[in-house]
């Protein structure tokens, strides 16, 4: 038998501090708006939904699920001191994942793991969640909260999130609605929105790059650039979803890996590259990094973090539609037979 015991503070984990910053969150919650059916949110040990609910909506509703992070997009975010943003990424990430497929998520779970639980840190991070949720009509649910030192370096952490929505069986979007002559339509990200990271941390390593520098191309400083968060793009679409074909998010892999997952077979995707209208940011990345533009194309979102494919006699109105929101969209390609059976992204 040892001399002295070891507790389970003593060991780095804290379970009454987690359960200490959950109350003030659970607080922070109340009387925020909630998903129709949801029974119980955080608290229980799994969230429920009545999914009655969604019967009375849909004849035949499916559910749409979507897990992913934010990368390292973290790291630079601790080193740099601006974690607010980290939640709409989070939050980004996935529903707009579920929008592809012509959904609206309802419920959203995270993932927040780190050596050292640290009070204010980890209420910004959910607060950001929950804030970025109702802008799209979600509800935060529950997750979890992982002290895990010897993991985790003491000021790292990451996240993750988990979301689910529900789309009309015969709305749904794919490949199966595309068609040849489909027009192929752009709209802006915010900038990096939550990929790449690992590249442009190693560009503005080399280059000697200051947080509060002031960016070559605008009036904004490098933290706020390279940290703004991603877009939601819910509200802008989900509206009109109905007049599209598909929808392709602009994430890890680029326009090259992202577009073909949502093209049918013997078809490819023609893209103007007079059309992409590259912006001067990543320009600046591309010279630093010395890439090729398809290399850039397919590690980057280049300024275009979603896009829209719809039938021809669509796209006047969907335009208009969207500049009259202030939402930044244009025409870059057309959809075209091939005689390849796997789908493809000719850059022209």
């Amino acid at each position: 038998m040892p001399d002295s015991k070891i507790t389970y503070q003593q060991a780095g984990v804290d379970p009454e501090k987690a359960a200490s910053i959950l109350g003030r969150f659970k607080d922070f919650q109340k009387g925020r708006p909630k998903s129709k059916g949801l029974m119980s949110g955080i608290g229980p040990y799994a969230a429920c939904f009545d999914l009655s609910e969604w019967t009375k909506t849909y004849r035949e509703p499916v559910l749409v699920t979507s897990c992913d992070g934010v990368g390292t997009k973290i790291k630079l975010a601790i080193e740099w001191g601006k974690i607010d943003g980290l939640g709409q990424d989070l939050v980004g990430m996935n529903v707009n994942d579920v929008l592809c497929t012509g959904a609206k998520s309802e419920l959203f779970l995270d993932y927040y793991a780190t050596g050292k639980l640290r009070d204010e840190e980890l209420l910004t991070l959910l607060k950001g969640i929950q804030n970025a949720c109702e802008k799209i009509g979600c509800s935060l649910v529950g997750g979890e909260t992982a002290e895990m030192p010897g993991i985790y370096h003491e000021h790292d952490f990451d996240l993750a999130g988990f979301a689910i929505g529900v789309v009309e069986k015969s709305q749904l979007l794919g490949p199966q609605k595309v068609k040849a002559e489909d027009a192929v339509l752009a709209i802006a990200s915010s900038g990096l929105h939550s990929n790449g990271f690992s590249l442009v941390r190693k560009v503005l390593e080399r280059a000697k790059i200051a947080p509060d520098a002031k960016v070559p191309w605008g009036t904004q400083n490098w933290r706020d650039w390279c940290l703004e968060p991603t877009t939601l793009y819910g509200p802008h679409l989900l509206p009109l979803v109905d007049k599209f074909s598909a929808l392709a998010h602009i994430t890890g892999g680029g326009l090259f890996e992202n577009l073909p997952r949502v093209l049918p077979a013997n078809t490819k995707a023609v893209i103007g590259a007079k059309e992409w209208n590259l912006p001067e940011s990543f320009t600046w990345i591309q010279q630093q990094a010395g890439l090729a533009s398809r290399e850039l194309l397919s590690t980057l979102n280049c300024g275009v973090g979603m896009i829209v494919i719809c039938p021809p006699k669509e796209k006047a109105a969907l335009l208009a539609k969207w500049k009259s929101d202030g939402l930044k969209a244009w025409e870059i390609g057309t959809i075209q037979n091939a005689s390849e059976s796997t789908p493809s992204v000719e850059w022209r």
